[in-house]
């Protein structure tokens, strides 16, 4: 309904955005929480042209407002990135749409790689991951293979795409933390809604707004979660994404790779696997120029990086994260 804060499931790519509606993204991802008064001084608008060009962009499925965070906190157990080579007598497109109707994938992209389609698929235990790559994945026609890449670990993520291009050493983007159930219920409601009054979070967990207050300020202080706007990165011009799988070289660990992996421009997304890769890293840029000088001159130096494979994306189809109810519920009983 227009004029309300309504959280869509997918993000609509777009051909291009006007100048004010960048800078009120730029603005909200920088911080999803910043008033209508605040963005239209920022840009020298109206606060009530601010507030109706947000409510549009989230009403027509480009931006959604969220909390980013360890998807363990929302209860995922067990995530994966699968790669999936397609037969040719059905488009790689038309399969990914089917695949972005699958509840427990939130993010496909249609590449040319020695996969064609690549899905995110994060369930709640191991069990169900299976069943969803089996049951769900591998019926779909057109499909000619499955390999699974289990997530060990979610080690970084950044969704500012500007903050990833000129990383300062103040932008730490979010890394997972052991969190009390308390801060768990405030970052799953800000999760539905990042825009929701911190009085409305204090009424559903019954404690005070102050506390809200002060809890949430401890988790953004510490990159345990983020409010902002997310949006298709191609919405923004940053047309040259790629995946970016590591194998790491003998005698280096993991972790330190995927932290110098962290630290690099451009990148969004480092994950600790199993499988075929050690780490999968993501790589938001605006051209293909800037793509090859990242991994050239960057990626391919850093000590412990063995060999690598680069898997750029055609497509990206992106979808919202929610809480798993069931374990939500279970959360809350506890606070």
């Amino acid at each position: 309904m227009k004029g309300t804060m309504t959280t869509p499931d997918y993000l609509r790519l777009v051909a291009s955005l006007d100048d004010i509606d960048r800078r009120i993204v730029s603005l909200l991802q920088a911080d999803g929480r910043m008033p209508f008064s605040h963005i239209a001084r920022e840009i020298g608008v109206t606060e009530k042209t601010a507030r109706s060009r947000v409510l549009d962009l989230i009403d027509e499925h480009v931006m959604l407002i969220t909390a980013v965070t360890d998807p363990s906190v929302l209860g995922y157990g067990a995530s994966a990135l699968l790669g999936i080579a397609t037969r040719p007598n059905r488009p790689a497109t038309e399969i990914a749409q089917e695949l972005q109707k699958i509840p427990a994938i939130d993010y496909v992209v249609v590449s040319t790689s020695r996969y064609s389609l690549f899905a995110e698929v994060l369930c709640k235990d191991r069990a169900e991951l299976q069943s969803t790559i089996e049951n769900d994945v591998g019926k779909i026609d057109g499909i000619q293979s499955i390999e699974a890449m289990p997530y060990l670990s979610f080690h970084y993520q950044l969704a500012h795409f500007a903050a990833a291009k000129n990383k300062v050493e103040s932008v730490t983007g979010v890394r997972p933390r052991e969190i009390d159930p308390i801060d768990v219920c405030i970052i799953r409601s800000l999760s539905e809604d990042g825009r929701k009054p911190f009085l409305q979070v204090a009424d559903e967990l019954n404690i005070s707004e102050g506390q809200v207050r002060l809890r949430f300020k401890q988790l953004t202080d510490t990159g345990t979660v983020s409010v902002i706007a997310l949006i298709n990165p191609m919405s923004l011009e940053f047309r040259s994404m790629a995946w970016v799988a590591i194998n790491v070289a003998p005698g280096h660990r993991a972790t330190d790779v995927a932290d110098a992996l962290s630290r690099l421009a451009n990148t969004t997304y480092v994950v600790i696997c199993a499988g075929r890769f050690d780490i999968l890293t993501e790589f938001v840029c605006q051209t293909d120029r800037e793509l090859l000088e990242v991994i050239d001159q960057n990626v391919r130096s850093l000590p412990g990086v063995g060999r690598l494979e680069i898997s750029i994306y055609s497509e990206l189809y992106y979808k919202r994260l929610t809480p798993i109810r069931d374990e939500a519920a279970a959360v809350a009983e506890k606070v």
